[in-house]
C-alpha cells in the first residue's frame, strides 16, 4: 500500500461501512413498504419510491467512490479531487446531522455525526500524506 497507507485503510474501511449502511437501510425500506401494502395501506408510495431509489443509488455511489477512490490517490489529480469529496461528503453529513436533532434518536444522530468526522478526518489525512 505504500505511501498512503492510513489514507488508503481509512477509505476501504468507511466504504465497506456505508456500503454496508446502505443496503441495511434499503433492506429496511422494501421490508416496511410491503409491510404496509400487504397490510392494506391506502398511502400512494410511487413518488416517494423512486425518491428514496435515487437516495439509495447515491449513497451507494458515494460510498463505492469512497472505498474505490482511495486506491487512486497517489495521483495528483485524483487526490484533489477525493480531497473536495471527502469534504462534500462530511459537510453533507455534518448538516443532515443538525437538521436531524431530535428526530431520528441518539444513536443515529451519533453515527451520522462520526461518519461526518471520519470523511473530515480522511480528507485531512489524504492532504496530510502528500
Amino acid at each position: 500500500m505504500g505511501k498512503y497507507k492510513m489514507s488508503k485503510t481509512i477509505g476501504m474501511i468507511l466504504g465497506t461501512i456505508m456500503i454496508i449502511a446502505t443496503l441495511g437501510y434499503g433492506l429496511l425500506y422494501l421490508l416496511g413498504t410491503s409491510l404496509g401494502k400487504a397490510l392494506g395501506s391506502e398511502i400512494e408510495t410511487t413518488a416517494r419510491d423512486q425518491f428514496t431509489i435515487v437516495i439509495l443509488f447515491s449513497i451507494g455511489l458515494s460510498s463505492v467512490i469512497t472505498g474505490a477512490g482511495s486506491l487512486g490517490i497517489k495521483f495528483k489529480g485524483w487526490r484533489y479531487v477525493y480531497i473536495g469529496f471527502c469534504m462534500l461528503i462530511g459537510v453533507v453529513l455534518l448538516f443532515t446531522f443538525f437538521i436531524s436533532r431530535e428526530a431520528l434518536g441518539t444513536t443515529y444522530e451519533f453515527l451520522i455525526l462520526c461518519l461526518s468526522i471520519l470523511y473530515f478526518l480522511l480528507g485531512y489525512l489524504v492532504k496530510r500524506e502528500k
